[in-house]
This record gives structure tokens, sequence and C-alpha cells, in this order.
């Protein structure tokens, strides 16, 4: 469909998962013809206490399954964001591996800390969700904008409702979140005299692993089981559903395409017209 973005290279953080925004992201650009690295924050595969991140071995079964199904170039790397040496190999890597890098979505992300009010936050868990969310943003970009100048690329910030409209008891992700909004507002002026654009997209209710928490953080406030809460969530959007992530995934493939070649400094809202606000 987008036959411009054809063997060009896309980065995408946090896409160690198959069930997450980033992969979907990754599949959806792969079926165009993109080469894409995917990335996130790894852990041994024996570790016994659940965590929200991929394995390398997951990655390479992902990747596999992707060179396969796409006839596309796919390679996984293990991503700290908030590690700038982490951050400085994977770019070194993509240099010699693909020579440049065309396009990079932000899309790692955490809500740590997530059902507690502001003033009763743990510090550490605000700080922490604060650094992945919003400095693992610019320090990822700061270090692939090197590998995108000279040519045209793109970059998606991966924001949120809850950056442009206030999210109780989850402030350390709201902050962040319209943190990314206003930084990629500023990229894309900075960046618009290179022929990089930059631009956000804001999701609102999309059926994630991430979502499934807060389904059950709302379903505790609410005092009611989660498949209520669900539809009491579904109910406040016009739409009357949540999203997809192949809804989220098309929007970021067109966002890099040319057919928005005249879009930057957006942050576009993506949820069943849950925000209408700009």
């Amino acid at each position: 469909m987008y036959e411009e973005i054809k063997g060009k290279t896309a980065l995408i953080t946090g896409s160690g998962k198959r069930n997450g925004i980033g992969f979907g992201i990754a599949e959806r650009l792969a079926s165009e013809g993109v080469n894409v690295v995917i990335s996130d924050l790894v852990i041994p595969q024996e570790a016994d206490e659940y965590v929200a991140f991929g394995t390398m071995e997951g990655m390479q079964k992902l990747v596999a399954e992707l060179e396969k199904n796409y006839s596309i170039k796919a390679t996984a790397v293990g991503l700290d964001v908030c590690d700038s040496e982490s951050v400085n190999a994977a770019m070194k890597m993509i240099e010699e591996k693909y020579g440049q890098l065309d396009y990079l979505f932000n899309n790692a992300g955490t809500a740590m800390g997530a059902g507690t009010l502001v003033h009763e936050y743990d510090e550490a868990a605000w700080i922490k969700t604060v650094d992945v969310n919003f400095h693992g943003v610019f320090r990822v970009s700061k270090a692939a904008v090197k590998l995108m100048k000279g040519g045209s690329g793109a970059i998606v910030n991966i924001a949120s409702k809850a950056g442009k409209s206030p999210a109780p008891l989850n402030g350390a992700y709201a902050a962040s979140k319209a943190a990314v909004v206003m930084l990629t507002k500023v990229m894309a002026l900075e960046l618009g005299p290179e022929n990089i654009r930059v631009n956000a997209v804001c999701p609102g209710f999309i059926k994630t692993e991430l979502q499934e928490g807060n389904i059950a953080l709302k379903a505790m406030l609410w005092e009611i089981d989660i498949p209520e809460a669900e539809k009491r969530m579904s109910d406040m959007v016009p739409l009357k559903r949540m999203g997809s992530i192949q809804e989220v995934a098309d929007l970021c493939a067109f966002l890099i395409s040319e057919r928005s070649s005249y879009i930057t400094g957006q942050a576009l809202n993506i949820g069943g017209g849950l925000l209408t606000e700009i």
C-alpha cells in the first residue's frame, strides 16, 4: 500500500512482546516490506518473577517469523532506553547492518506505581516511569537522528490519551506522556529542516497487555469484576468498543508514508472519539 517505504529500515522500541503495540507496529511495517529492528529490555528466560519485558529467545522467534512471512530483514536487539550505552550500542549495530535508519518508533513505556495518589507515590517508581517514558524518547531519538540525517525520515512517538486528559492514580504515566507530546512538537520544529518529520500517536483504550492491567485497576476502584469494568470502559467510548493493536499500527504506517508528507508536529488521537480535543 505504501510502496515508497519498501526496503527502508525501522527501529521500534518496546516491541519484543507479541501482544503489544510495538510488535504490532513491527509486523505492520514488515507487511509493507520495511526491514525492522525489534528491541526490548530483555530478561533471562528462566526468571521466575513475571516482568512485562521481552526475552532474547522470544524476540529471535519473532524475528524469524517476520522474515519468513514477509521476506524482509529483521533483527532483534536488547535495548534499555534508560541506558545511553545500550542505546548507542543498538545504533552502532543498526549502522553496521543496515547502513542507516529511516524510521524510529519510540514505543517503550511503563506505568510503575500506577494506582497511587500523587502525594503518596513511591518516588523511585515515579522517577523510573518518567525515565522510561520521557527520557527514553529523548535518549533514543538523540542517537537515532545521527543515522537519519542526510536523507528523509520520520519519528513516531507513542504517547497516550493520558498525556492530554488527566489520569487519576496514574500521575507519573500521565505527566510523562504529556511531556512526550511537547517533546514531539519541539523535535518537529528542530528536525523539519533536516526533512525528518516527527509526530505522536495518542492511543485511548486499546486491547493490550498493559490495558488489561488498567482494566484490573478500574475494577478494583469501582469494586466490580473485570468483565464489567471492561464493558464500562468500552461504554465510555463513542464507538462503544476498545481499539485494536492493528488500528494503531495502521496509523503508524500512514505517518511514515508519503501520504502524510505534510504532517509533522502533531499528536494524533486514536481512541474511538474518547478524546476529541487536539
